[in-house]
């Protein structure tokens, strides 16, 4: 750790942080532009300066490193005046277009004019023009005249994405950020230079025009488009999702997150199961649930009954399908799930397609597809509860499926396997319930409830403990810390770990931490 003075204060921070860094660690904003923990050090746009004792002039505290007797001010008048003038300068041209961009709520132009601004315009010269509404690619629209040239979205794509789109190009007042003669922007992690752009000069096509972001609320979350399980924050409203944003975790995907997780969130709009059905006419909770209790009393023949849990469910959820196949003393639990494999690569997509599929497996689930199939086509499986997971998306199983007495079918969304169920409870999806997937690396990662289940979706947890106790062994499962209190019960690597206990980070399972790969030879 190194010892240093902070505008007077004596504060500590790890030996050769950075100083805007180490300086946010101990309550002092440093403004910045260019400056991007996750991108090389540019200092171009200067709006960081401040005083270091012994150096010449000011310095900036992004190409600064704090060590032991290090003397900073960051609040005397003279940087107070270079960060306004800093202001002035960069406003120089700009447009002045805040009503209708995209960025106004989240601009730091805007930010920073209010704290470091203020001023009156000076200038008596007409604002040079650059292109507006540029479409440089799939994802993302430019707008050169709002852009400071902080060049955070040139360094992204030679530095992250490695693909090289972004140039700057010409000379003094007419430079301007564009993509290389004959490209576009088109790389996995595209949409990511609208993150790390700090004005409105790159916006999402996705989601342009959309929603104003003072109107939204955002609530961390896990995405679900692949293994990796890049966090991510949710911004919604109403009950409608509008986009997904990368969330820092060092752990699992830095700063960043793919364009194909980024638009995911629609998934969480669209196709949802909203109404309890029995045999294909709505009802009650009530009601079905009466008659699915039928099914479980008396006695059954040996492998009458099985349970199917889902890659896509959380930790909590699947086990809460075993102790319902704990209840019903039914050794059947099937995971396996016919999502296919996918497009991979070797930074954070992965081929696995699925949030949990780990955890499913961890959890103790038999996921061979052979052992389920022929079970199903036995004819002996008189009731089938299916957690959330779309068999019959292949078409041996939609086939093997008609062999099955009864279907009780739990799940979020319309599928082929909802419309082959004799019972078909709602569900909530990941944004309407609290509960952990664990990712490829056998890290648990929390998700946050963010609105109310649509329609007369209930959280799966009550559904599967309302089904558990038409039975003797009953459980109660009203919340995630219930089913931990199992967990931690069952699983001993687990510790006195509770869901609350997680952390930001996640958990990494002791069990499955996977070895480096060996280096080449």
């Amino acid at each position: 750790m190194a010892t240093f003075s902070l505008n007077g204060n004596q504060v500590d921070a790890p030996d050769g942080m950075n100083l805007i860094e180490a300086a946010a660690l101990n309550g002092v904003t440093i403004p910045h532009y260019c400056y991007h923990p996750g991108l090389s050090v540019a200092g171009n746009c200067r709006m960081c300066l401040c005083e270091v004792e012994g150096a010449r002039g000011p310095q900036i505290a992004c190409s600064q490193n704090v060590k032991d007797g290090m003397v900073v001010r960051t609040d005397t008048p003279a940087v107070e005046k270079m960060r306004k003038g800093v202001q002035e300068f960069l406003l120089l041209n700009h447009p002045i277009d805040c009503p209708i961009c995209d960025q106004a709520g989240e601009c730091r132009l805007q930010d920073y004019y209010m704290e470091y601004g203020k001023y009156e315009n000076r200038s008596d010269v007409s604002k040079v023009q650059k292109e507006k509404a540029m479409d440089i690619g799939p994802m993302v629209i430019l707008d050169q005249e709002r852009c400071i040239l902080c060049t955070r979205c040139v360094r992204f794509t030679d530095e992250i994405s490695k693909s090289h789109e972004l140039i700057v190009s010409g000379r003094g007042d007419m430079s301007a950020i564009e993509t290389f003669p004959g490209t576009l922007l088109d790389n996995p992690y595209s949409g990511n230079v609208v993150d790390v752009c700090p004005v409105g000069a790159l916006t999402s096509k996705d989601f342009r025009f959309k929603m104003r972001v003072w109107f939204m609320q955002s609530n961390k979350s896990v995405c679900t488009g692949c293994s990796n399980g890049c966090n991510v924050f949710l911004d919604h409203k109403d009950g409608v999702t509008y986009r997904y944003r990368p969330r820092e975790n060092q752990q699992v995907n830095d700063y960043w997150m793919c364009d194909a997780g980024r638009l995911s969130y629609k998934a969480l709009n669209d196709g949802r199961l909203e109404h309890v059905m029995l045999r294909g006419v709505p009802t009650t909770v009530g009601d079905a649930m009466k008659e699915a209790s039928s099914l479980f009393q008396g006695s059954r023949p040996e492998g009458a009954v099985a349970v199917v849990g889902s890659p896509f469910a959380s930790v909590e959820e699947n086990f809460a399908l075993l102790q319902l196949a704990k209840a019903l003393k039914t050794d059947r639990a099937f995971g396996w799930n016919p999502t296919p494999d996918g497009f991979a690569d070797d930074f954070l997509i992965k081929a696995d397609k699925t949030p949990n599929r780990t955890g499913v497996r961890w959890l103790g689930f038999n996921d061979d597809r052979q052992a389920l199939l022929d079970y199903l086509t036995s004819g002996s499986a008189q009731v089938l509860v299916i957690l959330g997971n779309d068999l019959a998306a292949d078409p041996a199983f939609a086939e093997a499926l008609k062999k099955v007495g009864t279907i009780i079918y739990l799940g979020s969304h319309v599928n082929a396997t909802a419309g082959l169920a004799t019972f078909v409870f709602p569900s909530a999806s990941h944004a309407e319930k609290y509960g952990s997937f664990m990712n490829h690396q056998g890290r648990i990662q929390r998700f946050y409830r963010a609105y109310d289940a649509a329609g007369n979706a209930a959280e799966e947890l009550r559904l599967l403990s309302h089904l558990g106790g038409t039975v003797d062994q009953a459980f109660d499962y009203t919340d995630v810390e219930d089913v931990w209190a199992d967990l931690r019960a069952r699983y001993s690597e687990l510790g006195d770990l509770s869901w609350y206990g997680i952390g930001d980070e996640g958990f990494q399972v002791p069990s499955l931490v996977r070895e480096p790969a060996a280096a080449a030879t």
